[in-house]
């Protein structure tokens, strides 16, 4: 794969630059992902499409999280991204818990570490990533911080029941909370710090126990501890839903989020025009007329990065090196 020559990269002519709070943004990335595919390269097109559309202007620390044997190679793939304040970190270094447990899916070390990185993040917000993850819209800070609070997005819990009610429960709590039909939507989303340090408080066991133990322990299925039915409840636990329902038993969703998709605030962090990729029509998603400002194109469907970029190069600047 070819990288964006620097001849014959436009930035978006709808771009007004200013000075900003900035946002931060961390993205969890081991080079042969899930499925083996190929997610090193998958970053070419999430840094295209960000650096096309305007998020060198705000974006701040971008944490890349990655195995301790790939720092090296995953930082000289990236060096090329100057225009981003790209700092590639270990697992270990983040989550050092995490290393006690070899056999924790990279699904599951994800979640965490996406909350983890809070403890590192010197802005009041950050942007998830994952590297299928497309920009689609030029992009500022108060498209994604509107008066001091960042966008969230309603998902229907009747999506996923079990994650709420197993977060419920590692939460002490009940899921029937707010608005019990919804729930936020999943990668990308904005966390703000102050809610995901409030998670790892409540989730840290009353034996003093680090959250990541009481999280990874789960998942044991030797540990004696886990032959009770309670135990195999809490189970199917997500970052999201963990972030989003301790948000409202602590009243501090109202005072960091407001909802997207609404008739005030009609931008969209993630729209699902890209499933099924073969009746995808990209020219749709990146114009006017979507309201998202990004889409994922699954690693799981197996394309290969250069089959992805083929179909959207054109709409967010990519043009290979000559």
């Amino acid at each position: 794969m070819h990288p964006p020559a620097r001849s014959g990269f436009v930035r978006h002519p709808d771009l007004v630059y200013q000075r900003m709070e900035k946002i931060g943004a961390v993205l969890p990335l081991k080079a042969r992902g899930s499925y083996d595919v190929d997610d090193l390269n998958r970053t070419d097109i999430l840094f295209t499409s960000l650096a096309h559309f305007g998020a060198t202007g705000f974006l701040g620390p971008f944490f890349v999280v990655v195995p301790k044997d790939e720092v090296q190679l995953v930082n000289d793939k990236l060096a090329k991204w100057t225009q981003f304040d790209i700092r590639v970190v270990s697992e270990c270094t983040v989550v050092p818990q995490l290393s006690n447990y070899p056999e924790m899916r990279g699904w599951r070390k994800q979640q965490i570490i996406k909350l983890a990185i809070a403890k590192l993040m010197p802005t009041r917000f950050y942007l998830t990533f994952d590297a299928d993850v497309i920009c689609l819209k030029p992009l500022s800070f108060d498209k994604l911080v509107i008066d001091g609070k960042a966008l969230l997005q309603y998902e229907q819990r009747a999506q996923h029941p079990k994650w709420w009610k197993s977060s419920a429960r590692l939460l002490s709590m009940s899921p029937v909370i707010g608005d019990p039909d919804v729930g936020m939507t999943v990668t990308p989303a904005i966390l703000a710090v102050d809610i995901c340090n409030k998670v790892m408080l409540e989730l840290t066991g009353k034996d003093g126990q680090h959250w990541v133990d009481e999280l990874c322990s789960l998942h044991q299925p030797k540990n004696p501890r886990n032959w009770r039915i309670s135990r195999f409840l809490m189970l199917k636990w997500t970052e999201y839903s963990l972030y989003y329902l301790c948000a409202l038993k602590h009243a501090m969703l109202d005072k960091f989020h407001v909802i997207a998709g609404t008739k005030e605030i009609p931008q969209r962090l993630l729209v699902h025009e890209s499933h099924p990729y073969e009746q995808w029509d990209p020219a749709y998603s990146f114009s006017n007329r979507c309201p998202g400002l990004f889409c994922v194109v699954g690693s799981k469907s197996g394309l290969s990065p250069q089959t992805v970029l083929t179909r959207v190069g054109h709409f967010i600047g990519w043009q290979e090196a000559r």
